[in-house]
């Protein structure tokens, strides 16, 4: 099973000291699909933290199948904090989730802009704070 990289499309990828950060081919190309560095113009995505991966979770979670990722930062900036008061963090939160709806392999795509599962909106609580993307 792969490791998520270091870095991503120029991204820095930053992970919590408990993030198990193995994880399926599918959800690393699912992140190079969804982020880049100059996805939001203007401004620069620099880097964004993984709060959880593969780890803390029981089956049937996507996060324990080694399909899923939580996004709480970008720019090491919280997402709870920066998303409802910060007009870039909400452009690239925006635009990360908009762009994962494009990836041929998305399941789940739940955040403070969307809440989809297969593509179809989905009623989930939570996710406010982060986005959560996994892949089939």
């Amino acid at each position: 099973m792969p490791k998520l990289p270091n870095i991503i499309n120029g991204v820095g990828i930053q992970k919590a000291d408990t993030v198990n950060d193995e994880v399926s081919q599918s959800l690393i190309d699912g992140l190079s699909w969804c982020i880049s560095t100059g996805m939001v113009v203007p401004g620069t995505l620099k880097s964004i933290w993984i709060s959880s991966a593969s780890d803390q979770h029981k089956m049937p979670s996507r996060h324990a199948q080694h399909k899923a990722v939580d996004i709480s930062r970008v720019n090491g900036t919280k997402i709870a904090v920066g998303y409802p008061i910060d007009p870039f963090v909400r452009a690239i939160v925006d635009a990360i989730q908009d762009n994962f709806e494009g990836y041929v392999h998305k399941r789940e795509n739940f955040g403070p802009h969307l809440k989809r599962k297969h593509g179809q909106p989905w009623n989930v609580s939570g996710h406010d704070d982060h986005i959560h993307l996994s892949v089939n």
